[in-house]
């Protein structure tokens, strides 16, 4: 995965599937609450994936001796900034951003670096030469086996509609960046339109609605690049009669999205369990604040879902939730020993 920028960190690592080498298990490390840390954390927005995630910042903090100053920025640039500004100011022992957009920060990571505060990207990468990790997932191979997907659907043939995520962020650009690469190996599907909806279930059911009136029945399948706009646009398809009848194809696999797969509006997602990739990643960087061991590891890559394994991933996570946070600290602590970042 190409991550623009990222070359020449201090550190790198990224939760993944694969089986990595870790000198010292970092949950053993973290565990150690003889120091106290605190982190700050903003993230884009409270989207679904974000509020899920923020469940397993919750969890784990408080067992490993971590005080978390979470905010949001609501996808605003300058209240990211301000927000980056104020972990400055109270001298947090590190910083987590799960950017608005991933070229706007470098000066604010280098204000903070140079203030002795590491900084590290989750969930979407960062260009900043000062950042000192990353971990997230694959996102260029999520937007093309979502793709994949699709034109296996289609059976190689027909018009497509897309919704991006917000402009400039990391995972807008990787997921676009795999869903055309996909689309190179079928000159059948053509791409009536590719627009953002920022990920606001709002502006794809807006969005959507335009699209109907613009291209009407020539639509032939819906690719998202996440859960929620997937579920805006599908309100409006419900609209005109046409949910279930459109195929759709989208990433995430949150709640709701997990509920679309079940009744056939989502043909395929793909899951990043925010709350395990959040906790896994608040521990490995506590582990870092901690004793400075070198983290690095591989990309998360998502498994995709469908109707034939749904109820598994649903029943884990949403059914049976309380129990899935409830036991989170074992399994943070098992994928860390393991090197299996993506074990549940």
């Amino acid at each position: 995965m190409k991550h623009v920028g990222l070359a020449g960190f201090a550190t790198a690592f990224v939760l993944g599937t694969a089986m990595v080498t870790v000198a010292v298990p970092p949950a053993a490390r973290a565990a150690d609450t003889a120091k106290p840390v605190t982190v700050g954390i903003t993230v884009y927005d409270m989207s679904s994936w974000c509020s899920w995630g923020k469940q397993g910042i919750d969890r784990l903090a408080p067992s490993m001796g971590v005080n978390v100053l979470w905010t949001s920025a609501n996808n605003d640039v300058p209240t990211q900034l301000s927000q980056i500004d104020s972990f400055i100011g109270k001298k947090v022992d590190a910083i987590i951003i799960d950017p608005v957009n991933s070229s706007t920060l470098d000066a604010e990571i280098k204000k903070a670096k140079a203030a002795g505060i590491p900084v590290f990207a989750v969930n979407q990468s960062i260009k900043s030469s000062a950042l000192t990790g990353y971990f997230g997932p694959d996102d260029v191979k999520a937007g093309a086996d979502e793709m994949e997907a699709m034109a296996k659907l289609l059976n190689g043939k027909g018009n497509i509609v897309v919704t991006e995520g917000p402009i400039g962020g990391s995972a807008q650009i990787d997921r676009t960046e795999g869903i055309n690469a996909a689309l190179k190996k079928y000159p059948g599907i053509h791409v009536l339109s590719m627009q953002t909806a920022n990920w606001k279930r709002s502006e794809a059911l807006a969005l959507m609605e335009n699209w109907i009136a613009r291209y009407g029945s020539q639509i032939n399948g819906f690719v998202s690049e996440n859960d929620d706009v997937a579920i805006g646009g599908i309100t409006a398809l419900k609209a005109k009669g046409l949910a279930g009848k459109i195929p759709v194809t989208a990433i995430d696999g949150i709640k709701d999205g997990m509920r679309y797969v079940k009744d056939g509006t989502i043909n395929t997602t793909q899951l990043q369990n925010g709350a395990l990739e959040m906790g896994e990643g608040l521990t490995l960087i506590v582990g870092y604040v901690r004793d400075k061991t070198p983290l690095n590891g591989k990309l998360l890559v998502m498994p995709q879902i469908d109707k034939t394994n749904v109820d598994k991933y649903y029943g884990q996570l949403y059914v049976n939730q309380d129990k899935f946070l409830a036991d989170l600290p074992t399994i943070v602590n098992a994928n860390l020993k393991s090197g299996n970042f993506g074990g549940q």
